[in-house]
C-alpha cells in the first residue's frame, strides 16, 4: 500500500512539473526559430549570410533598408520554467551590400499575424 502511494504521488509530481514547464520546457508553446548565446557566438564581423544560414537557418522575414539587408529570426515561446515567464524575442542580423554581417543582436519580439489562440492568450502576440 505503501508503495502504491508513493507510485501516485511520483505520478502527480510529475505531470505537475510537466505542467508548467519545469522539465526543460517540456510541454511549452514554441513558435519561430530560438537562437542561442552559442550561435550568436559563432557569428562575427567575417560571417557572411551563407555562414549564418548554416548556423541559424532562414530567417522568418527579410527587409531591405538602403544598402543594408536586414534579417529577422522571431521566437515566441509560453509555459516556459517554474516561474511562468513567456519569452517574446527577435534576433536581427544586419548586412552590407556584400553580405557580411555587419550587427547582430536580440530585441523583444515583434507580433506576428499568427492565428495560434494560445499565443494570443499569453500576450505573446
Amino acid at each position: 500500500m505503501k508503495n502504491i502511494l508513493h507510485s501516485m504521488l511520483l505520478v502527480c509530481t510529475l505531470i505537475g512539473l510537466s505542467a508548467c514547464g519545469a522539465l526543460g520546457g517540456f510541454g511549452a508553446m514554441k513558435t519561430g526559430t530560438q537562437i542561442s548565446q552559442e550561435q550568436m557566438d559563432e557569428i562575427n564581423s567575417k560571417s557572411k549570410q551563407a555562414d549564418v544560414v548554416a548556423i541559424v537557418g532562414q530567417p522568418n522575414r527579410k527587409t531591405q533598408v538602403g544598402a543594408k539587408e536586414i534579417w529577422y529570426y522571431d521566437f515566441s515561446q509560453i509555459g516556459q520554467a517554474i516561474i511562468g515567464k513567456n519569452i517574446n524575442e527577435t534576433t536581427v542580423f544586419e548586412f552590407d551590400s556584400k553580405g557580411m554581417v555587419t550587427a547582430h543582436y536580440k530585441t523583444g519580439g515583434t507580433p506576428s499575424n499568427n492565428s495560434n489562440p494560445l499565443l494570443k492568450a499569453a500576450g505573446v502576440q
